[in-house]
């Protein structure tokens, strides 16, 4: 469905995000499909949380941007557009899930999962004080609500 459904030509920002955020679904079946695999020839879960990880990180994390974003805008009075502080958000988004797959793999994964942590605050911070200043302000095309 996300070829089929994919825009295809030039498309805003806005909608791309959604898209990325709804590639990574395949990326999460191919994951958990290759864990129980694993687990029925091994008996070892040898991908740890990699694939819950790949979902509510890269999935949902990049969905919740991807979504916010563009009601914030619509419903503020803006134009649909997304704005760097999103951008930054959304681009830091997939590389901590990266991390946060890549942490499952590593000797050492607690501190890779705190430094995903960190990076977490560091990428969504911004945007959440961005979001606020929004919500807080009367709508920009000055119509009421």
């Amino acid at each position: 469905m996300l070829v089929r459904w994919w825009p295809r030509g030039p498309k805003p920002m806005l909608l791309s995000v959604l898209f990325v955020a709804f590639a990574w679904l395949p990326v999460v079946f191919a994951l958990y499909a290759s864990q129980s695999l694993i687990f029925w020839i091994t008996g070892n879960f040898t991908l740890g949380r990699a694939p819950a990880h790949a979902l509510f990180i890269g999935f949902f994390g990049s969905a919740l941007i991807a979504m916010v974003a563009r009601v914030t805008q619509g419903h503020s009075g803006r134009t649909l557009i997304l704005p760097p502080v999103a951008i930054f958000a959304f681009i830091s988004t997939q590389v901590l899930a990266i991390l946060r797959f890549v942490a499952e793999l590593m000797p050492d994964a607690l501190f890779w999962q705190a430094l995903a942590a960190v990076g977490w605050l560091v990428a969504l911070g911004p945007w959440v004080i961005g979001l606020n200043r929004i919500y807080l302000a009367p709508r920009a095309d000055g119509k009421p609500g």
